[in-house]
């Protein structure tokens, strides 16, 4: 039994005695906090308003009678004497404290509220309808701070770290095989831009420059940027705060910050990249941050100035410490793998063993690539370093996963020969920086600057010497296969990109990349924007690099989805709503259908396109890209009676496509060449359940895009990168991208 009586002397109270109902609440409030929902206390409160009482003060008398020893009644007497505004002292600082540790815990705000609902005398917002008992209260408090430190999994709680997404609402033709994380590491820094600033001719007189604008640089900024912002279709859905499934479930960031502003900004900025999907992982980083109180966040102070031209004064701070024993430590803390509740599931419900099972999976996540940026720029990741972080990065990834090398920073100099003279493939192996570490990457990236620069290779750069060029490429390329690199892709900026392969016996130490890619030659042109475009080049390859890593690993899921056809003639991604869902959020689980599924059903544009493109392959001498201009403005002359008869035929051709059973062999029609078998492709994405099986492809199932497709897949991942309009948005929708790239698969064979 607890009876409690309150004087109060401040207005709130004087009130209240004039209030019947509102004295009511607060007399139900008082009794709530001591005692919490669903127990038996019986507890008696009287508030009063005191005149005579100070302002702000509180006088509060509680008796507190409970059964003692031999079960004899014992009461306690308590006197409370307190001015409110001294009492809010403490709760102050519990709030500022509280912020402090779920915000750098990047901890959901509606649970942050939950744990904080005992500082408030009536929990609102996402706490309203809390339990208001005090003891609940530190329940949930102690509940949600050992969540968001990972030291304890509990039963029963809505506590699973970070939830972005449900998991039924997206169907999706691509996606990267067993919810796969990518790791982006390397050099890493704040880009300070300084606008329209004056000078740089470096004079003594005193510069201008209108505001600035701070960005994540680096590699592993640029990286987390692009593979964060790209997602299954809009940037939402109409539902209150429903999430568009990310392509990349996790992006693991690892780099060397200090704690300073600068480290504060950058973490910001990282966790910005992944926008409401909050992909970008920065734990990591956060926890080793606190081991070097001493280190400092890379900082680049990049002027921009009226005439177009950038200065760059750029301070590697941390980067020049950040050793390979610091890069080998995070990534053994990645691979520990994180001990589940201690339950007794034998007495769990079918249905609590799901979410029991399910949070266990999500602590101890997969991940499938590493992306490595700018070894130049690290001096003490270089060498057999660099090959001992590749060969911990292989050990941390399902299958060995795939491992990418970014270059730049490579200094003027690294290969002095006779002009025109290829430095060997011996020679590369020796170099000082990449030279041990080639055998290990699966994709390596450069610009053509760096291709020379590493290679010694002639390239002029001019009309006439176009072919010339491209065969300098190409062999300047092939020596590094025959160093052991997998894949080499050359960036040539307006010029395009060049993608080499290397053969059958090194694509098979690298399961996780695409067989059907061996001994495959990509030349891509820069995708083409508009004349008025303003664009950034700043970090370009990094985007064009993590759209090819992306390309690579994308698996076709099984799924068909269908296309709606606009007024236009043009086909549009079919809303989600109908369609029946599948049961991953990220990764589809799907089973092969014993029966053939239809195809997509062809676009009119796709009709008329498919019976224009032989006529105008030989008329524009096979230029693809030439074709696909002309073929679209040619649609967009025709009448609206041809447009109206395409569409029947669409209609017609679907139709017709549906009364067909059996199975379809498609492996002609992307011209992939793949050797996995059907058990094969079925077992990435698998399951019993064949509710989806009429909009499944059972051929399509675990197939990778072509090499082409891929490579003008990252061109255009870049493209939105360096459109000034396009840059900052937290979104990329690939179905849209995909579309784009996939229109000239081998010559058009899949129209």
């Amino acid at each position: 039994v607890v009876s409690s009586t309150n004087h109060f002397g401040d207005k709130n109270m004087h009130n209240l005695s004039t209030d019947a109902q509102k004295l009511k609440q607060q007399k139900q409030q008082q009794g709530d906090i001591f005692g919490p929902w669903k127990e038996d206390i019986d507890h008696k409160v009287s508030t009063m308003y005191t005149p005579y009482a100070n302002g702000g003060e509180k006088r509060d008398f509680v008796e507190c009678t409970s059964l003692g020893f031999l079960g004899q009644p014992h009461t306690m007497v308590t006197y409370t004497r307190v001015s409110e505004s001294i009492l809010c002292v403490p709760l102050m600082i519990d709030a500022a404290v509280w912020c402090d540790f779920f915000g750098t815990n990047s901890w959901p705000h509606e649970k942050v509220a939950k744990a904080t609902a005992y500082l408030f005398r009536i929990p609102e917002g996402a706490a309203k309808g809390c339990d208001p008992g005090f003891f609940r209260q530190m329940e949930e408090l102690n509940l949600q701070v050992m969540a968001a430190t990972e030291e304890i999994t509990v039963k029963k709680k809505n506590i699973a770290r970070r939830v972005r997404i449900r998991p039924e609402e997206k169907a999706t033709e691509w996606a990267l095989p067993n919810d796969v994380r990518i790791i982006c590491a390397g050099l890493a820094c704040v880009d300070m831009q300084l606008n329209q600033a004056s000078g740089g001719d470096g004079g003594e007189s005193i510069e201008t420059f209108e505001g600035e604008n701070s960005i994540g640089g680096g590699s592993v900024s640029m990286a987390c940027k692009t593979l964060g912002r790209l997602c299954h279709g809009a940037s939402l859905d109409d539902s209150f705060m429903q999430v568009t499934p990310p392509v990349v479930n996790g992006v693991v960031p690892l780099c060397k910050i200090g704690q300073d502003g600068s480290g504060d900004r950058l973490l910001t900025l990282l966790e910005q990249s992944g926008g409401e999907s909050r992909n970008v992982l920065t734990k990591y980083i956060k926890q080793a941050r606190r081991k070097d109180p001493h280190a400092r966040t890379a900082l680049a102070v990049l002027p921009l100035y009226e005439d177009g031209r950038r200065g760059c004064f750029f301070d590697a701070a941390s980067n020049m410490t950040f050793s390979e024993w610091e890069m080998k430590e995070l990534l053994q803390n990645l691979a520990v793998p994180k001990k589940g509740p201690s339950l007794d599931i034998s007495q769990m419900s079918e249905d609590d063993f799901e979410v029991y099972q399910e949070r266990v999976g999500d602590s101890n996540p997969s991940y499938g690539a590493f992306l490595f940026g700018y070894p130049h720029l690290l001096p003490m990741m270089q060498g057999d370093a660099l090959a001992d972080v590749f060969h911990e990065a292989r050990s941390v990834m399902k299958d060995g996963g795939i491992i990418t090398l970014d270059l730049n920073g490579v200094p003027d100099g690294t290969f002095e020969g006779m002009n025109g003279a290829l430095r060997s493939a011996s020679d590369l192996q020796e170099d000082s920086v990449i030279g041990a570490a080639l055998d290990n990457v699966d994709i390596l990236h450069m610009n053509e600057d760096e291709l020379v620069l590493l290679t010694g290779c002639d390239i002029e750069g001019s009309e006439e010497s176009q072919v010339d060029d491209e065969f300098a490429i190409a062999s300047a390329a092939n020596l590094f296969l025959k160093c052991g690199v997998a894949i080499v892709a050359v960036t040539r900026g307006s010029k395009g990109s060049f993608v080499s392969c290397n053969d059958q016996s090194r694509f098979t130490r690298s399961p996780s990349l695409p067989p059907s890619w061996v001994d495959c030659t990509a030349r891509i042109s820069a995708v083409e924007l508009p004349p008025d475009t303003v664009i950034n080049t700043n970090g370009a390859g990094d985007a064009f690099t993590s759209g090819l890593l992306v390309a690579t690993m994308l698996r076709h899921t099984g799924m068909s989805i269908p296309r709606k056809t606009s007024e236009s003639g043009s086909a549009t991604p079919q809303s989600e709503r109908s369609l029946s869902p599948i049961k991953s959020p990220r990764s589809p689980i799907i089973s092969p259908s014993k029966q053939g599924s239809p195809r997509r059903q062809l676009s009119p544009y796709t009709l008329y396109m498919r019976e224009h493109f032989v006529a105008l392959k030989q008329k524009l001498k096979d230029d693809k890209k030439a074709i696909f201009q002309m073929c679209h403005q040619m649609w967009e002359e025709e009448a609206d009676e041809v447009k109206a008869l395409y569409e029947r035929r669409s209609i017609e051709e679907a139709e017709n496509d549906e009364s067909l059973s059996g199975h379809r062999d498609m492996d002609d029609s992307f011209g992939t060449g793949s050797q996995q078998s059907s058990n094969d492709r079925s077992s990435i994405f698998s399951d019993e359940n064949t509710d989806d099986e009429k909009i499944r492809n059972f051929f399509m199932t675990n197939r990778a895009l072509n090499l082409e497709s891929a490579v003008q897949f990252a061109s255009l991942v870049a493209a939105h990168h360096i459109d000034v309009d396009t840059r900052d948005k937290v979104h990329l929708d690939i179905i849209r991208l995909l579309d784009r790239a996939m229109i000239f698969p081998h010559s058009l064979e899949e129209i």
